[in-house]
């Protein structure tokens, strides 16, 4: 079957569902879309963060505080923990940079020496690189760093919806010199402002910046319908091309999903703040003070993971994606739990424009759970990252796996 969605008149999401058959893994229940073949790749238990090395390994945080190595030795996939240390608390963050393995808890960010290929235990004791992060709240915290070096935490809101944007930013560090004990959070530049959960982020083939965000749950407003939280507010993809420090709405603003008599995309004021004198709709409408998103996401389907396909093997690498997908995002939706029906958890694909190098505006399953209302252990996808093979490997915390998705042509 397939199912066009018309958002708006300048803007068309389409979500082209081509039903396979449904694998039952024992875990995780799952349908692919015509060309896509999925399957479980790995076991890890709470799989969240990915991160593959110079050597094709594939790095694996875990909400146990736990680090595995994912490999293939003559085809076969082999496992190995790296780090267990629960006193650490790591949970989701995961990068490495110049010698060096990177995991973050909630309020430490930690490294190790490391050569990519390692599959041995790490023994050295974690260096705090960035401390006293925000406690509590929305407990990821995403780690990337860019071609010079300079790294990026994300940290999300602590609350719903908070009063103010102090903490739901996108900071980064320069931490080529670092202090006996770690670098102060709050010393770090703002990156990018008002970003509520921006949990998946990826750098493009032209090294800018994009993230993916969940907007913010239990959204009524009187004038506007009343209860209008099951489609509202959108969940954000945003391109960070715009200047240092942009304001991107979050707590004031929120993003139009579905709502009658209104365009996808469209920008109001969140309802606690409309008496303030100065967060109207009028002020969030306007760019000056509120940047809205590159390309609104349904509402509640709980965007965490996002990222890009260089197509550098995909004309000579069996099961690899296309070439005509070069450039294109992916992104990794864990689901809902504040909408109803229920829905999500999939994995989609983002066509970008190779002229415009702005999303097309079609949202395209790749994998998805059949039966998102009544699964009882549910797909839901966390984070994605293509392996040397032009493969698509893809976490899912609740039924620890790794599933591999290959092309056939």
């Amino acid at each position: 079957m397939a199912r066009l969605i018309l958002k708006s008149a300048n803007l068309i999401c389409l979500l082209l569902v081509i039903s396979t058959r449904t694998f039952v893994n024992g875990q995780a229940n799952f349908n692919t879309t015509e060309n896509y073949r999925a399957s479980s790749y790995a076991s890890v238990s709470s799989a969240r963060g990915l991160f593959m090395d110079e050597t094709g390994d594939l790095l694996v945080s875990s909400t146990s505080s736990r680090i595995t190595s994912v490999y293939e030795v003559n085809g076969e996939v082999q496992t190995s923990i790296l780090l267990q240390n629960t006193d650490l608390r790591l949970n989701h963050g995961i990068a490495c940079y110049s010698g060096y393995l990177y995991a973050s808890s909630s309020v430490t960010t930690y490294r190790w020496p490391f050569t990519p290929g390692q599959r041995t235990e790490i023994t050295e004791t974690a260096e705090v690189v960035i401390k006293n992060m925000p406690p509590a709240g929305h407990a990821t915290r995403t780690l990337i760093f860019d071609d010079a070096g300079i790294l990026y935490i994300s940290v999300g809101s602590g609350t719903n919806v908070d009063q103010d944007s102090s903490r739901a930013r996108i900071r980064r560090f320069n931490i080529s010199s670092i202090p006996n004990g770690g670098i102060e959070f709050d010393s770090g530049e703002v990156f990018a402002d008002g970003l509520r959960n921006e949990v998946g982020l990826a750098f493009d083939g032209e090294g800018i910046l994009w993230g993916v965000q969940n907007g913010a749950d239990e959204l009524h407003r009187d004038d506007l319908g009343g209860d209008i939280h099951n489609t509202n507010p959108a969940d954000e993809m945003t391109k960070f091309d715009q200047p240092l420090g942009t304001f991107y709405g979050y707590p004031y603003c929120w993003t139009v999903d579905q709502l009658a008599n209104h365009e996808h995309g469209e920008q109001f004021a969140w309802p606690d703040f409309l008496t303030d004198g100065i967060h109207s709709d009028a002020w969030c409408k306007n760019v000056s003070n509120n940047r809205p998103p590159t390309l609104p996401l349904p509402a509640h389907y709980a965007a965490l993971g996002i990222t890009f396909y260089d197509g550098s093997v995909c004309n000579s690498s069996a099961g690899a994606l296309p070439c005509s997908m070069t450039g294109d995002a992916f992104v990794a939706f864990h689901g809902s739990w504040n909408r109803e029906p229920a829905e999500g958890y999939r994995v989609s694909r983002i066509p970008i424009d190779p002229q415009t190098r702005l999303p097309t505006g079609e949202i395209l399953d790749v994998m998805y759970e059949p039966d998102p209302a009544g699964c009882g252990r549910c797909l839901q996808p966390v984070n994605l990252v293509f392996n040397k093979q032009g493969h698509l490997l893809v976490s899912a915390d609740s039924s620890s796996e790794i599933f591999r998705i290959t092309y056939i042509q």
